[in-house]
């Protein structure tokens, strides 16, 4: 397989793009915010940039940023077959319109409309971001692809067109250790500067983040009588009632508020700032990474892990998550965050690593100079999709819609394959690869078609996990 990143092959390198970045939601959450970002900052670097998706909260964030924003009413999260073919014409027209460079899609659903639409109609230019912990056989393979993660990339099948790593960035601008407003955020919940706070800023998903969220509370009753601390949830959605239970139960047990949760905030920066330490998984984790906080990395089936010298090299390789052997993982949190909780100078020192690292992996400026050289090599090696391939990518999309409805019971919701434990712990659970060299400034690879490239060197004490 050929691994690589985008590099500027145009002549006229400076010229000024027009972009359609196609949103799949734009509700809270790690992909979609990831591509607001970017094409937020793409366009605040003098490119035309139009983002288009569903109302949602991240909508409004888009506009308060600047960068136009055009709503696709038939692209309704969940709903993505009953309405494909209203979807398909929005985005269509709306495309057409616009008259981009290129048209960028995120996700499953406004790649598949891109793809069947301005590309295969009017032979428009574009590149796909899959940023789900696996990618769908199904997808056009002559397409340009990016993926988050070293470990995504080498396991996406062989393709046609480039596959490209851009690893989930995080604004180290915006987000620093000196952001105003922490100090606040603890005057309004009623926390004492001396107290330790212990955050975590997540959706409330029943499924991947519920589980991990729940153990966090019970860890808190039991860290309580020993340490000056507060947990703090800060959220929403579906699991919020079990976790605001869950909490009462804790608080009335300890005897005094030690978990609380503030609800949804659309800018959390507060919350990261005022945390002494910091649990989560992904874009949530940078982010406080940025803030300079030390960190635990949360996955599912009782994963946590101390972000530190010796066990970032993996997180290079597969994100920040991971999936444990079963059970809750209780002990185990409970165990990392006493350790932190009892040691100023451990906090000060993983704070420290966490702040370089992000820093210098996973900076957004940096993001956004590599996303504009993948536009740009997208339109220099632009070639049109066959009727071969166009044949093919129908009928694999047809044959897995319809066997995923006869393979689901009646009445039981939708799952998400291609994030399920199912489908990814193999890779998750598998070992680095002995020539993956974490200590790139940004996580490339080069044109090699060989099982595994030579080895290189690899981050200081990264084999002691």
């Amino acid at each position: 397989m050929s691994l690589t990143r985008g590099t500027n092959t145009e002549p006229d390198a400076d010229r000024r793009l027009r972009v359609l970045v196609a949103i799949h939601n734009m509700d809270i959450g790690g992909s979609q915010g990831t591509a607001v970002d970017l094409a937020c900052a793409t366009h605040d670097r003098g490119h035309e940039v139009v983002v288009a998706g569903p109302e949602g909260v991240l909508a409004d964030v888009v506009r308060k940023r600047g960068t136009p924003f055009r709503v696709l009413e038939d692209d309704v999260p969940g709903r993505a077959v009953k309405r494909a073919l209203p979807g398909y014409r929005s985005l269509l027209n709306l495309t057409r319109e616009i008259q981009p460079d290129l048209v960028h899609s995120y996700e499953l659903t406004p790649s598949v409309l891109t793809f069947l639409g301005a590309h295969r109609l009017d032979d428009m230019p574009m590149t796909m971001t899959i940023n789900s912990m696996s990618v769908p056989d199904f997808m056009p393979g002559s397409v340009p692809l990016q993926v988050c993660t070293p470990l995504i990339a080498s396991e996406t099948r062989s393709r046609q067109g480039p596959l490209g790593i851009l690893e989930i960035p995080t604004d180290c601008q915006g987000q620093r250790p000196d952001f105003p407003g922490g100090a606040e955020f603890r005057r309004t919940l009623g926390i004492a500067p001396d107290e330790l706070m212990v955050v975590i800023v997540s959706r409330f998903a029943q499924a991947l983040k519920q589980e991990g969220l729940e153990t966090a509370i019970r860890a808190t009753a039991r860290l309580a009588p020993y340490h000056r601390m507060r947990l703090v949830l800060v959220g929403d959605g579906p699991a919020m009632a079990d976790l605001r239970f869950l909490a009462y139960e804790v608080n009335a047990r300890v005897g005094r508020e030690v978990v609380l949760l503030t609800g949804m905030l659309v800018d959390p920066r507060p919350a990261y700032a005022a945390a002494d330490i910091a649990v989560g998984m992904a874009g949530s984790l940078l982010r406080a990474m940025a803030f300079g906080k030390p960190c635990i990395v949360q996955g599912e089936y009782g994963y946590f892990r101390l972000l530190h010298e010796e066990t970032a090299r993996e997180f290079r390789w597969r994100g920040f998550y991971g999936i444990g052997d079963g059970g809750n993982g209780e002990e185990q949190l409970v165990g990392l965050l006493g350790r932190l909780l009892g040691d100023a100078a451990l906090r000060t020192r993983n704070a420290a690593f966490a702040l370089e690292l992000v820093r210098r992996h996973y900076s957004l400026d940096h993001a956004v100079d590599e996303q504009v050289a993948w536009y740009r090599r997208t339109l220099a090696e632009h070639v049109p999709p066959t009727q071969s391939e166009i044949t093919q990518t129908i009928g694999a999309i047809t044959r897995w819609f319809a066997g995923r409805a006869v393979r689901r019971p009646k009445g039981k919701a939708k799952t998400d394959y291609f994030n399920s434990t199912q489908r990814i712990a193999p890779g998750i659970r598998g070992p680095v690869p002995a020539w993956f060299d974490a200590d790139l400034p940004m996580v490339t690879f080069p044109d090699v078609d060989v099982p595994e490239p030579a080895p290189g060197p690899s981050m200081r004490a990264a084999t002691k996990a």
